[in-house]
């Protein structure tokens, strides 16, 4: 949070929220008098809450909206909060942790904070049933396409992969009502969909969610289904994009083995090192999420097949030896146009360039490529010019050219860069 330029402080004497579907249906009244009392704690601290748990988000945040919409709940549980000498008078918000990254924070700051980007892996996002409804009162987002945490995520560099399941429930609850193997079948469903999309891994805000697929994946995998998806928190995905440790972040206690997911991330900031030190990664990665000059390629527009914005996207993930090998970035015939188009004055043959300079260091030039490049190198020149063509054009004979000049001054420059 400090390094997000967020000041926040724990507070003393909270308690629980309290959770709703157990104390809320427990007694309605000491659900509503316990969250005011938690407010107004904040109230008193001149603080607004801010929550990483949706529980808590919609305990406290509904709450409000309940005291602030009913005089007479307000009056009736001020009554009680004054026998310790405490009153709700509606002035601490309630928000989400994702609402301020999101808001306060801002998805471009994300982008420049994520100097280990999650360059391409594909994320499950999961939202839960509490984050986003009821909407009345959380107004967090849409309550069943919400795009909030997608949106973070792929700031973050990765893949918001859309899978069937997304907007359903985990099953969670059901443990607590003695209905085990319906929930076990919810968050099966759940792990099959995004196995079979590829995922690298769940990502969630909600504990319950957590506990769900990371407790009861580990109970399924012991009776011989081996999902395999490890489970992750937001903040987590965060975390690691930002430099921490996964050790730091507690990520080594999770029950589904989190390794596979760091052992990714670890080989494509590998690739990742090697994009930093030959391209400009900021403007490399807005050119790769803008794309707007792809259609204005004037090969493209000839063949559909090129799509040099998916190079760059590769790129992006730290994919450069697959680029360089796929020779594709050859096809960019530096006509200008994305040149003149791009907005940040670094476009796709800006790019492309760099690729072809590493590729000819590689020796991966096409061939005709390669051999313009090595009479340049024999010759100072591409061709030579015909004496017949021109005598018989009655042109006058070619003047002696300057190549073995051009030579030793580009062999001495070879030579210098050698002794450095």
């Amino acid at each position: 949070m400090d390094r997000l330029g967020i000041d926040c402080l724990d507070l003393d004497g909270l308690t629980c929220c309290p959770e709703k579907t157990m104390i809320g249906n427990m007694d309605r009244d000491a659900w509503l008098v316990t969250a005011a009392r938690n407010l107004s704690v904040a109230e008193d601290a001149g603080v607004d809450f801010v929550t990483p748990c949706p529980g808590c988000f919609g305990t406290l945040k509904g709450a409000g909206c309940e005291l602030e919409a009913d005089v007479r709940a307000r009056d009736e549980v001020n009554r009680r909060l004054g026998r310790v000498g405490r009153r709700n008078r509606g002035a601490a918000r309630t928000r989400h942790i994702l609402e301020i990254f999101y808001d306060e924070v801002g998805l471009s700051k994300i982008r420049e904070l994520a100097q280990w980007p999650l360059a391409g892996m594909r994320i499950a996002v999961h939202y839960g049933c509490h984050l986003a409804r009821p909407s009345a009162e959380l107004a967090f987002d849409h309550p069943f396409t919400p795009r909030k945490m997608d949106e973070l995520v792929e700031a973050l560099g990765a893949v918001s992969i859309p899978h069937e399941t997304k907007g359903w429930c985990c099953g969670g609850l059901l443990s607590r009502v003695a209905d085990e193997e319906t929930g076990q079948a919810m968050a099966r469903s759940k792990l099959r969909d995004v196995a079979q999309q590829g995922a690298d891994a769940i990502c969630l805000a909600c504990p319950s969610c957590f506990m769900q697929y990371d407790a009861t994946q580990l109970l399924l995998q012991r009776r011989g289904e081996a999902h395999n998806v490890p489970v992750v928190y937001f903040t987590e995905l965060l975390g690691l994009a930002m430099g921490a440790e996964p050790e730091e972040l507690g990520m080594g206690s999770h029950r589904v083995d989190t390794a596979p997911l760091v052992t990714k991330w670890r080989a494509r900031q590998a690739g990742l090192g090697r994009v930093k030190a030959n391209w400009d990664y900021a403007l490399l990665r807005r050119c790769a999420e803008c794309g707007a000059c792809a259609s204005d390629c004037a090969v493209a527009r000839s063949d559909p097949g090129f799509e040099p914005n998916a190079i760059i996207r590769q790129l992006a993930e730290g994919k450069v030896e697959e680029v360089l090998r796929g020779g594709e970035f050859w096809r960019c015939v530096e006509c200008y146009t994305c040149r003149e188009l791009c907005f940040q004055r670094y476009s796709m043959l800006d790019i492309f360039r760099t690729a072809k300079h590493l590729a000819v260091e590689e020796g991966l030039a096409p061939p005709g490529t390669a051999e313009g490049i090595a009479a340049f190198r024999k010759a100072g020149r591409l061709i030579e010019g015909s004496a017949s063509q021109r005598k018989r054009l009655g042109l006058p004979a070619l003047r002696a050219t300057g190549g073995e000049e051009l030579l030793q001054i580009l062999r001495g420059d070879a030579e210098a860069e050698k002794g450095h």
